[in-house]
């Protein structure tokens, strides 16, 4: 798999997130069912990470959601959009609000870098399809898929 993943940050951000964010993307998508990475397949991908303030995600979320508040974590999904014909295949794009992971891993007793990956393979699910939000079913399915993935990102993720 080839992989580039572009990250936009705050000139203070950690380099250190930074690369867990890259391996939190590429975990994900090295795990994804052979059936989603067919066409896939040896092209060049991409994805691209901003990191954001608490407005810029509530105009985004408003925007785009129709939710006049902010969230942690917004994917859009360009694969409907790439041929697979051509060099480079972006995936799309992941905004995280930087605010509110600092304030969930505080909530949630983990570190602010474990709450990143946490919500980027979230994040990264969704610019591949899934959706908790559709079903009980596909909410078990991607929230164990996740879990998952976060157990191979760090074990001692989840207690």
């Amino acid at each position: 798999m080839r992989l580039k993943v572009a990250i936009s940050s705050p000139p203070d951000f950690s380099r250190f997130y930074e690369r867990r964010i890259r391996k939190a993307v590429s975990e994900t998508i090295q795990h994804l069912p052979r059936s989603l990475k067919k066409k896939l397949h040896g092209q060049l991908m991409s994805v691209s990470v901003a990191l954001v303030g608490i407005q810029t995600i509530k105009n985004l979320n408003k925007k785009y959601r129709n939710k006049n508040s902010p969230t942690d974590v917004l994917s859009f999904s360009n694969l409907e959009n790439d041929s697979p014909r051509t060099p480079e295949i972006h995936v799309g794009d992941l905004i995280l609000c930087l605010p509110i992971a600092k304030k969930q891993a505080q909530a949630y007793q983990e570190t602010l870098g474990r709450e990143l990956e946490r919500l980027t393979v979230h994040g990264t699910l969704h610019l591949f399809g899934y959706d908790h939000e559709k079903s009980k079913k596909d909410e078990r399915i991607m929230f164990r898929f996740q879990d998952k993935i976060l157990k191979r990102l760090s074990p001692k993720h989840l207690k």
